[in-house]
């Protein structure tokens, strides 16, 4: 799951770390840190405001991660579907090596889904504690999409352009993500402490349609290959999935007012 990205030799600006002598890439850092803090943040808001203990939590997110593992592999295999056409020897290059954020958010969401069936949940939503710390991980993560060199943005004249060894100022697009992130994070947990009685799940929504609508307009200056009139596949499934979350919401919305409008006074 910790594996690196892609990246031609000599990219990166600090591509690896030393630590006891062995050689391990800041990406797998960066995104191992981002899981545990993520996962700690998520356990720890679930004990104390929807006092479920046990095993089930862990079970949770050890299926979110599982499946948002398995989505974010297969986004990466379908970007890049002509070149395994060609030569499918290279599968397990993009099985081992690089994910997709997109991906794995909707893998994830789909593991929640299966293990809350599984272990029979009802009237339980975890989306609110969940989404701040998604957002936490993400931001994490792509400190090591930075020095690694990976994700990076296209070719520029401004000054804060970064060149990550073809000698080529690019656009540091992860800087720009993992600001974005972090002030999701800020929305995202001010909104769960501000409001007295929150939707459940609407920050889990709240967190896909805010980062697919970002993601779609940072691609444009990504270095992605655009060869779906004219947008990448990343840009394809966020226009979707701002569709399916929005008529989601919509719906999710309506139910919860029914419901509180049902309630005894």
């Amino acid at each position: 799951m910790l594996d690196n990205h892609f990246v031609p030799d000599g990219y990166g600006i600090i591509p690896y770390f030393t630590i006891f002598g062995k050689e391990i890439s800041s990406y797998s850092i960066f995104v191992g840190l981002g899981l545990i803090i993520g996962i700690i943040w998520f356990l720890i808001t679930v004990s104390k405001e929807e006092k479920i203990g046990g095993y089930r939590p862990f079970i949770i997110v050890l299926s979110a991660l599982f499946f948002g593992a398995i989505g974010s592999k297969i986004l990466v295999i379908i970007e890049n579907l002509k070149p395994l056409i060609e030569d499918f020897s290279l599968i397990s290059q993009f099985i081992f090596t690089g994910k997709s954020i997109v991906g794995g958010l909707i893998g994830g969401y789909i593991g929640v889904i299966i293990a809350k069936k599984i272990l029979n949940i009802k009237g339980k939503r975890f989306g609110n504690q969940i989404a701040p710390a998604i957002a936490l991980g993400m931001a994490i993560g792509r400190i090591g999409c930075f020095l690694t060199g990976c994700c990076f943005g296209i070719k520029t004249s401004l000054p804060i352009g970064v060149n990550f060894g073809d000698g080529i100022n690019r656009i540091p697009t992860q800087l720009i993500e993992m600001a974005f992130c972090l002030l999701l994070f800020g929305f995202l947990f001010y909104k769960q402490k501000a409001k007295k009685e929150l939707q459940p799940g609407i920050l889990f929504y709240d967190l896909i349609l805010y980062y697919f609508i970002f993601r779609f307009f940072i691609e444009f200056i990504r270095g992605t290959e655009k060869n779906i009139l004219c947008f990448s596949i990343y840009q394809i499934i966020s226009i979707l999935g701002i569709i399916y979350i929005v008529l989601k919401m919509k719906k999710e919305k309506d139910l919860w007012l029914k419901t509180k409008l049902e309630q005894p006074m």
